[in-house]
């Protein structure tokens, strides 16, 4: 797969949830077992923001490592975030929104690994 098309997916997964967080807040509220509409709220628009750089990013034939790596870590630091929520017990914790918030925390490690293998190949590493 090229690195164009993974940013496009990992662009949709974030605005994707970043939207959701934004427009259904009280639905994640539910999900997750809390009432923490701001905090929400700020996830959404911070992914939402992230989703459109990476958009903006996968549109150009010449994308640079270092943009690369900013996505790996952001992918394998929203995963660490949600781990630390999960393990906190103070935002997550209905049993149902601990599942979902750890898929969606796999997923985005998952895609996180897949740039990182590209960035790999465009500093000659591979």
């Amino acid at each position: 797969m090229s690195l164009n098309v993974l940013l496009r997916i990992n662009s949709g997964f974030w605005l994707t949830l970043g939207l959701v967080m934004l427009l259904k807040t009280d639905v994640v509220n539910l999900w997750i077992g809390t009432e923490k509409t701001m905090l929400i709220h700020s996830i959404g628009i911070i992914l939402v923001v992230n989703g459109m750089i990476l958009l903006v990013t996968s549109l150009r034939q010449q994308i640079k490592p270092h943009e690369v790596m900013f996505f790996v870590i952001v992918d394998y630091g929203w995963s660490l975030l949600i781990i630390v929520f999960i393990s906190l017990g103070a935002v997550i914790v209905d049993p149902v929104g601990i599942r979902l918030t750890f898929v969606l925390a796999l997923l985005s490690a998952i895609l996180g690994a897949f740039q990182f293998r590209h960035y790999k190949q465009l500093i000659g590493r591979a």
